[in-house]
Protein backbone atom coordinates (compact mmCIF):
# COMPACT_ATOMS: atom_id res chain seq x y z
CA UNK A 1 0.00 0.00 0.00
CA UNK A 2 2.76 2.25 0.41
CA UNK A 3 3.61 1.91 -3.32
CA UNK A 4 0.41 3.39 -3.90
CA UNK A 5 0.40 6.28 -1.82
CA UNK A 6 3.40 7.27 -3.05
CA UNK A 7 2.60 6.81 -6.49
CA UNK A 8 -0.47 8.96 -5.21
CA UNK A 9 1.77 11.91 -4.28
CA UNK A 10 3.90 11.78 -7.65
CA UNK A 11 0.78 11.49 -10.00
CA UNK A 12 1.73 15.37 -11.69
CA UNK A 13 5.16 13.87 -11.97
CA UNK A 14 3.66 10.69 -14.07
CA UNK A 15 1.19 12.43 -15.68
CA UNK A 16 3.79 14.96 -16.93
CA UNK A 17 5.68 11.90 -18.63
CA UNK A 18 2.47 11.07 -20.24
CA UNK A 19 2.37 7.70 -18.07
CA UNK A 20 -0.98 6.47 -16.71
CA UNK A 21 -0.98 4.53 -13.58
CA UNK A 22 -3.79 1.73 -12.45
CA UNK A 23 -3.34 -0.57 -9.73
CA UNK A 24 -4.57 -4.29 -10.29
CA UNK A 25 -5.65 -6.27 -7.56
CA UNK A 26 -6.97 -9.87 -6.47
CA UNK A 27 -9.00 -8.40 -3.96
CA UNK A 28 -12.62 -7.96 -4.21
CA UNK A 29 -14.30 -5.31 -5.39
CA UNK A 30 -15.16 -3.41 -2.03
CA UNK A 31 -11.85 -4.34 -0.69
CA UNK A 32 -10.62 -2.21 -3.62
CA UNK A 33 -12.72 0.65 -3.68
CA UNK A 34 -11.54 1.54 -0.17
CA UNK A 35 -8.39 1.57 -1.16
CA UNK A 36 -9.23 3.83 -3.93
CA UNK A 37 -10.43 6.52 -1.85
CA UNK A 38 -8.28 6.19 1.16
CA UNK A 39 -5.06 4.64 -0.20
CA UNK A 40 -4.77 5.80 -3.94
CA UNK A 41 -6.56 8.90 -2.95
CA UNK A 42 -8.53 8.75 -6.23
CA UNK A 43 -5.75 9.78 -8.54
CA UNK A 44 -5.76 6.68 -10.04
CA UNK A 45 -7.80 3.37 -11.08
CA UNK A 46 -7.49 0.25 -8.74
CA UNK A 47 -8.86 -2.39 -10.73
CA UNK A 48 -10.59 -5.53 -8.59
CA UNK A 49 -9.37 -8.92 -10.92
CA UNK A 50 -10.58 -11.31 -7.91
CA UNK A 51 -10.75 -14.13 -10.34
CA UNK A 52 -6.83 -13.76 -11.17
CA UNK A 53 -7.60 -13.79 -15.24
CA UNK A 54 -5.53 -10.44 -15.83
CA UNK A 55 -3.01 -11.35 -13.35
CA UNK A 56 -2.74 -14.68 -15.12
CA UNK A 57 -2.21 -13.38 -18.54
CA UNK A 58 1.02 -11.66 -17.50
CA UNK A 59 1.82 -14.32 -15.68
CA UNK A 60 1.87 -13.07 -12.02
CA UNK A 61 0.38 -15.90 -10.19
CA UNK A 62 2.30 -18.00 -8.12
CA UNK A 63 0.83 -21.69 -8.02
CA UNK A 64 -0.75 -22.88 -5.30
CA UNK A 65 1.24 -24.25 -2.84
CA UNK A 66 0.21 -25.77 0.90
CA UNK A 67 -2.51 -23.29 0.93
CA UNK A 68 -4.53 -24.55 -1.72
CA UNK A 69 -4.44 -20.57 -2.79
CA UNK A 70 -3.11 -19.32 -5.43
CA UNK A 71 -0.78 -15.66 -4.71
CA UNK A 72 -0.49 -12.74 -6.80
CA UNK A 73 2.77 -11.83 -7.30
CA UNK A 74 3.78 -7.91 -6.31
CA UNK A 75 4.69 -6.75 -9.40
CA UNK A 76 5.08 -3.23 -11.19
CA UNK A 77 4.91 -3.26 -14.87
CA UNK A 78 5.23 -0.26 -17.44
CA UNK A 79 3.58 -1.05 -20.44
CA UNK A 80 3.69 1.72 -23.21
CA UNK A 81 1.11 3.14 -25.45
CA UNK A 82 0.90 0.64 -27.51
CA UNK A 83 0.32 -2.08 -25.04
CA UNK A 84 3.88 -3.80 -25.29
CA UNK A 85 5.88 -4.41 -21.81
CA UNK A 86 8.69 -2.61 -21.46
CA UNK A 87 9.94 -3.40 -17.88
CA UNK A 88 8.69 -5.46 -15.15
CA UNK A 89 9.73 -6.05 -11.20
CA UNK A 90 8.84 -8.78 -9.24
CA UNK A 91 9.22 -7.98 -5.57
CA UNK A 92 9.92 -10.84 -3.46
CA UNK A 93 9.47 -8.23 -0.02
CA UNK A 94 7.68 -5.26 0.55
CA UNK A 95 10.95 -3.41 1.23
CA UNK A 96 12.06 -4.14 -2.65
CA UNK A 97 8.86 -2.62 -4.43
CA UNK A 98 10.63 -0.11 -6.50
CA UNK A 99 10.18 3.70 -5.38
CA UNK A 100 8.03 6.70 -7.86
CA UNK A 101 11.55 7.70 -8.21
CA UNK A 102 12.93 4.59 -9.28
CA UNK A 103 10.08 4.24 -11.62
CA UNK A 104 10.28 7.92 -13.34
CA UNK A 105 13.90 7.70 -14.00
CA UNK A 106 12.72 4.37 -15.69
CA UNK A 107 10.54 6.51 -17.86
CA UNK A 108 12.53 8.91 -18.42
CA UNK A 109 14.73 6.71 -19.97
CA UNK A 110 12.65 4.74 -22.25
CA UNK A 111 11.30 8.30 -24.14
Amino acid sequence: MMQLREFARHQGEFHELDTRIVAISVDDVGHNRNVWERVAQKQFPVLSDSGAVVIRQYGLLHPAGKSDTDIALRTTLFIDAQGTEQWRRISETVPDIPKADEILTRIRASS
